[in-house]
Formats: structure tokens, C-alpha cells, sequence
């Protein structure tokens, strides 16, 4: 997944991905520090449409559009394009 994106309507989520076991924050700090992402082992990034995500211990953190929530199990997530409608104000002419 592109680090800056062009269409932020298009359906698309961007997944990030951190492998690895122990300390998986620090060997992404360590890949950031060396260089682009997109060549280290410990990351992988994709783009999708629905994310499913099983295995949810309970009270695990789940963010989204805002907000904090806890979930457990299984939750799903989508990204539907061209579903939010933003009103904004016409710029002035003067």
C-alpha cells in the first residue's frame, strides 16, 4: 500500500502488517530507521476492500472512523466507495 493515497473513496483499506515474535514494534522501528518500508521482512502492506479479523481475545481495542470500542471473537470491517457525502462551503468570489 502506497504511503500517500490519491483517493481516499475508493473502496480500499490500507493493512498494515507487522511479523515477527517478541518485540515486533521494535524491529519496525528498526526497518523504518533503515529505510522504506517496503523493503523490510517485518512489514507487509496491502490494500483490500473487507478485513476480517478472527481469534479476538476479549476486550481487545478496535479503533475506527473516531472511535474507540472493545470487540472479542470476530469482527469485520469495510470500506464501501464513495460513501461519505462531505458538504463544505463554496469559496468565496469576492
Amino acid at each position: 500500500a502506497p504511503g500517500r493515497r490519491t483517493d481516499l473513496a475508493d473502496g480500499l483499506l490500507d493493512v498494515r502488517v507487522v511479523h515477527g515474535s517478541g518485540r515486533p514494534a521494535l524491529r519496525l522501528l528498526a526497518a523504518a530507521a533503515a529505510g522504506p518500508l517496503t523493503r523490510s521482512p517485518a512489514h507487509a502492506a496491502v490494500q483490500v476492500n473487507r478485513l476480517r479479523l478472527t481469534g479476538l481475545a476479549p476486550g481487545t481495542p478496535l479503533a475506527y472512523d473516531g472511535e474507540v470500542t472493545t470487540v472479542s471473537g470476530e469482527v469485520t470491517v469495510e470500506k464501501l466507495p464513495e460513501a461519505l457525502t462531505v458538504y463544505r462551503p463554496l469559496p468565496s468570489t469576492s
